[in-house]
């Protein structure tokens, strides 16, 4: 069984590259969600989600930096691990079929080139 996300957020990080050993493109970012959250002060929390995408997808991806707002959709992953400090931690990440760009325009209304 799979889950499907689709999110809408900001990158925290530049997106970094790599080629596959088969030469496909790679691309990996990580992104926060806010979501809306009753208990908190300004009533949202925070949702980090890592971005991992191939080929042509991962080249568009690239194009993007810290930063910018990003739409995607793709198949849902949980990773879990012990930490250094012996606590379990949990990763969440969306093997990404869809990525929208939210950046072409810039404030003050100048168009940004892609």
């Amino acid at each position: 069984m799979t889950a499907h996300i689709a999110a809408h957020g900001r990158l925290v990080a530049d997106v970094q590259t790599k080629i596959t050993s088969n030469g496909h493109s790679m691309a990996f970012g990580r992104m926060a969600v806010p979501l809306p959250c009753h208990g908190a002060d300004d009533g949202q929390s925070t949702f980090w989600l890592a971005v991992t995408a191939f080929g042509k997808l991962a080249d568009f991806l690239a194009k993007h930096s810290k930063g910018d707002l990003i739409s995607v959709s793709g198949t849902m992953n949980i990773s879990q691990w012990t930490g250094g400090d012996g606590q379990m931690n949990t990763g969440y990440q969306v093997l990404a079929d869809s990525v929208i760009s939210a950046r072409t325009v810039r404030s003050g209304g100048k168009r940004q080139s892609q």
